[in-house]
């Protein structure tokens, strides 16, 4: 019977290989047979083992264009197309690392069709936690062109990179996608690790078993169908189409898009709001954009009694597409609030936009609300990709005979209510990783958490800033502070394209020689007491420190958090005159404490210092 010849997803037509290291190309073929494997004028051969198993060692090569490789066993041959010597990046983390480019074309419009580098590659890896053992191989994917449709699909940190890194050197850029939204660091780290750090759950070993996971899926499974099914028979607005142009609002009651609710219309249930417009006679026949800001939950969107669009969860904005304008719009939204505290985001634009004009929702009419029905909270749906080790085993593992330049990281949203060991986890996670790259020099990057309020972003993410500063006490690493490139009402800030420049400044710092725990802006080393002043030294790599009105710093003494703003800038060291007898030694003292924290030092290319925490000696 005649064999086959098989070779991972990741090696196959488009792959982007790391340049100037001996890379491993693997596969699978009949036992013990010989394999060879050719390109450009290198002929390479091996022999299978029983179990098929094939192994190449491929010299280092320098950057270039599209090759052709041919493997050949007894009686197979298999060509994969068009693979390049390139620079391999790694993204891992979370949603804001996963953000795609599709959800960034309000803020970045041309990027998307300008997009014609065939040289930009991307490998998204498949979400597939496993807890039974590591896997060797993943089970699906394809190396993908970071063009046109495809770039939308592409993470937006990592595509902004990849550009900046390309038109630097001109040298082949993959970038390889494993961020999982909403994922606790814990998913990423090995069961071995978890359980020196004492962090395995008790119900670790049920894991293991796919019923359980079978089980919980088809409960939650149930569950859900049946809250929205009971939700959907409340609805009275449903029943009675309160989205048609001709359904009589007149008794309803008002608000206002942009400003607070009372929290009648805030508590889990139905809302419907409903306004009319009366469109500019130049606009009408015109297609445009609405655009509703995000809003917690879900939503259906109508206009003049057609539903335009509608999203089931809270995060993603709501633009939907009016096609040939008429002379008066009736705009219906049907708002789903699933937990405490629903409603539309007040400090988003509301507005209907055309080529050349916008037309402002905020106006001092407001919209009509009424409530439909009021529902229990729904319960959090179970994912097991959130469960400890899964997104480890499934998605990093299978990873480990590749050969990459560099790791980005952008993680820590849902760790914020288990800050205390993040810091000590997140060092284990940077250091268990280069080993499975067998480099523990790779470049590790990741973003600080950004400024976000805490009704968006959940409690003590100065905290968890905090904790993810450990990791600096690693060599070959760099923290993107992210102060002030954050949304106070968004978890996920759009301006992914500035976050992908501080990435880019890190990672060429540590391969141009900066190797102790790189920042990409001031960072505070010392603070220390001396008679009635305070001064704190900087780390500023090379840049001035710079200082903006109204900076100040705070100590917690006698139960009271105390403001510290007399300052003076010397230098790299920042001079805080206390009140005459004040002595701290001992006590904490805090800059930019808090979920959402404005810019106050910079260095003098603007960019913000890192918040802090530090002893007073």
């Amino acid at each position: 019977m005649k064999s086959s010849i098989f070779t991972p997803y990741l090696l196959r037509d488009g792959a982007i290989l790391q340049r100037n290291q001996e890379n491993r190309f693997w596969g699978y073929t009949g036992s013990e047979q010989e394999v060879t494997m050719s390109y450009e004028d290198i002929l390479l051969k091996t022999e299978s083992d029983k179990k098929g198993f094939f192994n190449f060692s491929i010299p280092a090569h320098e950057a270039s264009n599209g090759i052709d490789f041919k493997i050949q066993s007894d009686d197979v041959k298999i060509v994969l197309k068009d693979i390049c010597f390139g620079d391999v990046f790694l993204l891992g983390g979370q949603s804001n690392m996963q953000l795609w480019m599709e959800r960034l074309k309000i803020r970045y419009p041309d990027e998307i069709r300008k997009a014609q580098n065939t040289k930009i590659r991307y490998f998204e890896v498949p979400q597939t936690p496993m807890f039974c053992k590591k896997q060797e191989e993943l089970q699906s994917g394809e190396w993908k062109y970071g063009v046109g449709e495809n770039l939308e699909m592409l993470s937006g940190i990592g595509y902004f990179f990849a550009k900046q890194k390309y038109e630097e050197d001109q040298v082949p850029v993959g970038i390889i996608c494993t961020a999982v939204g909403g994922s606790s660091i814990n998913a990423w780290l090995n069961q071995e690790v978890l359980r020196e750090l004492n962090l395995l759950p008790d119900y670790y070993t049920e894991l293991k078993n796919t019923d359980y996971h079978e089980k919980f899926k088809k409960l939650d499974e149930r569950y859900q169908e049946n809250y929205q099914k009971l939700f959907e028979m409340n609805d009275i607005g449903v029943e009675e189409n309160w989205q048609n142009s001709d359904f009589n609002d007149e008794n309803w009651s008002r608000v206002y898009l942009n400003k607070s609710w009372s929290q009648h219309y805030q508590n889990p249930g139905s809302i419907w709001l409903r306004k009319q417009i009366n469109v500019p006679t130049h606009l009408i026949g015109k297609n445009a954009l609405l655009n509703l800001g995000t809003m917690i939950d879900a939503d259906e969107t109508f206009v003049n009694g057609q539903k335009v669009g509608g999203i089931d969860y809270q995060y993603p904005p709501r633009i939907y597409e009016i096609e040939n304008l008429s002379d008066v719009l009736t705009i219906a939204i049907r708002l789903k609030i699933y937990q405490l505290q629903g409603g539309v985001t007040q400090s988003k634009e509301h507005i209907i936009s055309t080529e050349r004009e916008i037309i402002n929702l905020d106006d001092s009419e407001g919209w009509k609300i009424k409530r439909a029905c009021y529902f229990p909270e729904r319960k959090a749906q179970y994912f097991p990709q959130y469960e400890p080790t899964g997104l480890f085993n499934g998605m990093i593992s299978p990873l480990s005979k590749l050969r990459i330049s560099g790791i980005f990281w952008y993680q820590g949203e849902s760790d914020s209510h288990e800050y205390i060991s993040y810091g000590m986890r997140f060092s284990k996670l940077i250091q268990e990783w280069r080993e499975i790259f067998n480099n523990q020099k790779l470049p590790f990057i990741f973003v600080q958490l950004p400024n976000c309020s805490e009704k968006f972003g959940g409690k003590y993410w100065a905290e968890l800033r905090e904790e993810q500063t450990k990791a600096l006490d690693l060599n070959y690493t760099g923290m993107v502070v992210s102060i002030g490139d954050g949304e106070s009402d968004d978890l996920h800030p759009t301006n992914k394209k500035v976050i992908s420049e501080k990435i880019y400044q890190c990672y060429t710092q540590i391969i141009n020689g900066h190797i102790w725990g790189y920042c990409s802006g001031p960072r505070a080393m010392k603070v220390n007491q001396v008679g009635n002043n305070l001064f704190v030294s900087f780390q500023t790599y090379g840049k001035k420190l710079k200082l903006r009105n109204h900076i100040f710093f705070e100590i917690s003494r006698n139960g009271r958090i105390e403001k510290l703003s007399n300052v003076e800038l010397l230098g790299n060291q920042i001079k805080i005159i206390l009140p005459d007898g004040l002595e701290l030694i001992g006590l904490d003292i805090t800059y930019n404490w808090s979920n959402d924290p404005q810019v106050l030092i910079t260095d003098d290319d603007g960019r913000a210092a890192a918040p802090f925490k530090l002893k007073i000696n």
